[in-house]
């Protein structure tokens, strides 16, 4: 009887070894991975991958999932590293080849995006796929077209070609891939869109403004064809100029630029405040772009609130040191605060950047010139008429005497 008990032991502990054995290889972790992923928990998913690949790293399957949690991560290097390591050994997987030119194509690698696109122009259409994509509109609040690698995915190439030639500036390209999209697809807006845009940098404005108005009979709240109709208007202060940014914000209120678009309207049309709000909005969005705050900044400089300007021109400088403009009127501040000498660092600054800033040398000249520092200010003006900038000759004369 004892004997017998012994063996069951045996028998239970050696099961539950096997059990635990089998529980820790690496396809138990690429299905716990799989599951974690299904229900975005990406950084447990990602924890469960990198044990699959550990205890066997030619698990290729675990590479494309990898680069897929990687990408939800927001990791995009390291989703494009498993991307390659898996395309290598399956170069004609469509769903791989779409992740790796789509992550190529958010991470600004434009021709190796066009790359893969043009080489998904040339597999079979069809197949079977598991990946479900979403492409978004920028601003959207997450909403967007789904689609999936076995679907007819040529429109989508072409649409995505279109962009990529918009970014290389190769307009008439860009119209052709937005042509090719549209004709495989009629109803889709943003092809559209792509080429309003694309004709628009073309300088083609009569059959850009088609295409956005194209856009909105479509799609009545597209605030990106509202806004670039209204950047086409011939009068850019009139009052339906604004009323179509207004119109933009309305349909989508998370674009920066509509509203850096209307606070420049009112600018240039004296409404200052209406100016100030709109920049304001434009920062909280997207407050890493430095324009935003140059612009921001001359708004400040106009309603006297020197301190403000300063701020947003440092601000300018720290985003973007080498940005010549920045140095330039931050400087230009300091001469209305009768800070000459910083003044004269900052246009100095400038020409380091820029040494052909001409009206760096000319406003020098002038900070020069209240310092009573004549040969130097007469040096600057002359350098700024070499360089092109309107030198009036009352201006020489009490410069250069």
């Amino acid at each position: 009887m004892a004997l017998i008990r012994i063996c069951c032991v045996a028998v239970f502990i050696g099961a539950g070894h096997l059990w635990a054995q089998e529980k820790r290889t690496a396809q138990h972790y690429f299905d716990k991975g799989e599951s974690a992923f299904t229900v975005r928990l990406y950084k447990t998913a990602l924890a469960h991958f990198n044990e699959c690949l550990r205890l066997d790293p030619y698990f290729m399957q675990a590479y494309f999932s990898r680069g897929q949690v990687r990408e939800a991560l927001g990791d995009k290097q390291g989703a494009l590293t498993d991307y390659n390591i898996f395309i290598e050994i399956n170069p004609e997987n469509k769903e791989a080849l779409f992740s790796r030119a789509v992550s190529r194509f958010e991470y600004g690698q434009w021709a190796m995006a066009k790359e893969d696109f043009i080489k998904l122009l040339t597999l079979p259409a069809g197949g079977e796929t598991n990946t479900v994509f979403f492409q978004t509109q920028e601003g959207d609040d997450g909403a967007g077209r789904a689609f999936s690698a076995g679907n007819n995915l040529r429109p989508m190439l072409f649409d995505y070609l279109g962009q990529i030639e918009l970014k290389l500036k190769n307009y008439a390209q860009a119209v052709t891939c937005f042509d090719s999209a549209i004709m495989l697809e009629p109803d889709q807006p943003n092809f559209f869109l792509g080429r309003g845009l694309a004709l628009q940098q073309a300088g083609d404005s009569s059959k850009a403004r088609l295409d956005f108005k194209r856009v909105l009979q479509m799609d009545t709240d597209n605030s990106l064809a509202r806004h670039n109709l209204a950047l086409l208007g011939n009068d850019h202060h009139s009052a339906e100029t604004e009323k179509l940014l207004t119109e933009a914000i309305e349909a989508n209120p998370k674009l920066p630029y509509s509203y850096a678009e209307r606070g420049l309207l009112r600018l240039n049309s004296g409404n200052l405040q209406g100016a100030l709000s709109d920049y304001n909005e434009a920062i909280k969005i997207e407050a890493g772009n430095h324009e935003y705050y140059l612009d921001r900044g001359l708004i400040k400089e106009r309603m006297h609130d020197f301190a403000g300007a300063l701020a947003d021109y440092k601000q300018v400088i720290i985003l973007k040191p080498e940005f010549e403009k920045g140095w330039l009127s931050h400087g230009n501040v300091m001469v209305k605060l009768n800070r000459f000498n910083d003044a004269i660092e900052d246009y100095t600054t400038a020409l380091t950047y820029y040494p052909e800033y001409g009206l760096a040398f000319y406003n020098r000249a002038q900070a020069w010139h209240r310092l009573g520092k004549y040969t130097e200010a007469c040096s600057d003006l002359k350098q700024a008429k070499e360089l092109g900038v309107p030198v009036h000759a009352k201006t020489e004369a009490v410069i250069c005497r």
